[in-house]
């Protein structure tokens, strides 16, 4: 019972989201294309940018490997260094990108939360209030967002700590492979109820007077009594994106380069659509939880009407 309840509840806030992400007139769906239009133009740009490096990387490389040149002579020498500058030139821009597109993304998830927020209580919400509230709550969400990722640095390498002594340990390939699975089973568990975590004290964050650490003791308050609700939409999305990725990588397998891009920019805006919709459906879970820990829910608006209070003093027999 308690477990077709939770999964009834997962299934309602999906309702709730597709119903606020699909609003007509609304600002959502105007936030998600211009998002999926910025995602689109920025990929190209990268790839634009990144391919003259591939090939003059691969033809070098191919030079290098083929022809054979002699080894330790002027030739090869220079190849090799043409080649480092290549790969130094490639990790440049890719940092580039990469920076500015985590930008990007926390400025439309920002802009996604607080229109599903005013959504979520049809609220009227202009366009001009999106920005003033963005750029207000733009500090805290970032700040989140670099706690986050260290986070999940700091737990992927907590991982790989426990993955490598079992190679200089045991020698047997199945104790290695049994106890690798185990691990990486485990840890893909507790890295789906982190990432509950860190997805509300985003959340949290943009829709609160909190960042960083306290965002994320706020984030960890309000999952405790939905963490099987929350796993499941968070493990929804999760497989979605994974199947994606898995369609994307077997048809986009032996194709030429043209219809390879055209696969990896229609592969790009999926990503950034089911983003989108999970951070309304988040959201979503966000006012659930308070709900349920009998917090009182406030949302911010900017046009908030202001109602004079008299200055003049109350006289006795006023007073009741």
């Amino acid at each position: 019972m308690g477990f077709s309840n939770t999964l009834f509840g997962s299934l309602e806030i999906l309702k709730e989201a597709y119903k606020i992400f699909l609003r007509k007139g609304k600002i959502i769906p105007f936030i998600t294309l211009l998002f999926l239009f910025v995602s689109s133009i920025l990929f190209l740009s990268n790839f634009l940018f990144i391919i003259p490096l591939l090939i003059d990387f691969t033809t070098k490389l191919y030079s290098l490997l083929i022809t054979i040149p002699t080894p330790g002579g002027i030739d090869s020498t220079n190849l090799v260094i043409s080649m480092i500058d290549d790969l130094r030139i490639f990790a440049g821009r890719e940092w580039i990108f990469i920076v500015f597109d985590s930008f990007i993304s926390i400025f439309f998830v920002i802009a996604t939360i607080i229109s599903s927020s005013a959504e979520y209580y049809e609220k009227k919400l202009g366009f001009k209030d999106l920005q003033v509230r963005k750029i207000k709550t733009w500090n805290r969400t970032f700040v989140t967002f670099f706690y986050t990722t260290l986070l999940g640095l700091g737990y992927a390498f907590f991982v790989l700590s426990f993955l490598l002594p079992l190679v200089m340990i045991f020698n047997s390939k199945i104790i290695i492979t049994f106890f690798s699975i185990l691990i990486f089973i485990l840890a893909v568990l507790f890295r789906l109820y982190l990432a509950i975590v860190w997805t509300l004290a985003l959340i949290v964050s943009t829709l609160e007077e909190k960042s960083g650490i306290g965002a994320l003791g706020k984030a960890g308050q309000l999952v405790k009594r939905l963490k099987v609700k929350g796993f499941f939409l968070k493990l929804l999305f999760e497989t979605l994106y994974y199947v994606m990725l898995k369609l994307f990588m077997r048809i986009s397998k032996n194709q030429s380069i043209s219809i390879t891009v055209v696969l990896s920019l229609v592969f790009s805006i999926s990503v950034c659509l089911v983003k989108i919709f999970s951070f309304v459906a988040f959201t979503v879970f966000y006012y659930e939880s308070k709900k349920t820990h009998g917090e009182e829910v406030e949302l911010q608006d900017t046009n908030l009407e202001y109602t004079k209070v008299p200055t003049k003093p109350l006289i006795a027999a006023e007073i009741p």
